[in-house]
């Protein structure tokens, strides 16, 4: 069946598995299991305006966000569906703020929403970020909310 990923059938499909594990046993390398911030909070997807040009949604211009999920601001701009009203919620925002959130559409958001930086990702602050987690009651990110791989000793 097209798009099926086929399923382990014996042993020889797990060798792949087992050279990961002896590579990551002879480099010590030891990895923090982490969710992304993102994935349980939704804040910026319900706080903001998520405005945009129209060739965005326009497939035929090589836009990726489904129009439909759009309308039009002006002559120049949609934005998304739900987001111009109060209260704020994108029309493609999955889940429960602060608890477990998700883009529905992430492949294929606007600019914008490519744009907005979770506070601290990349080792900068984000006022958007912060802003939008305050006006949910929820805290701002910090550093030690991105774990990142270390090397044991």
């Amino acid at each position: 069946m097209a798009g099926m990923m086929p399923q382990p059938s014996g042993e020889g499909d797990c060798q792949g598995v087992r050279d990961i594990v002896k590579i990551r046993a002879r480099l010590n390398v030891q990895t923090v299991p982490m969710e992304h911030p993102c994935l349980r909070c939704g804040a910026c997807c319900a706080c903001f305006r998520v405005a945009f040009h129209w060739l965005e949604a326009d497939n035929f211009a090589g836009g990726v966000t489904p129009p439909e999920l759009t309308e039009r601001l002006d002559a120049h701009r949609l934005v998304m569906r739900g987001t111009r009203s109060c209260p704020t919620r994108c029309v493609a925002l999955v889940g429960t703020i602060g608890e477990a959130a998700s883009c529905g559409i992430y492949a294929q958001r606007p600019s914008p929403c490519r744009e907005l930086l979770p506070a601290w990702e990349n080792g900068e602050a984000s006022a958007q970020c912060d802003r939008a987690r305050a006006a949910h009651g929820l805290p701002p990110l910090t550093p030690a909310d991105w774990p990142a791989p270390s090397r044991a000793a």
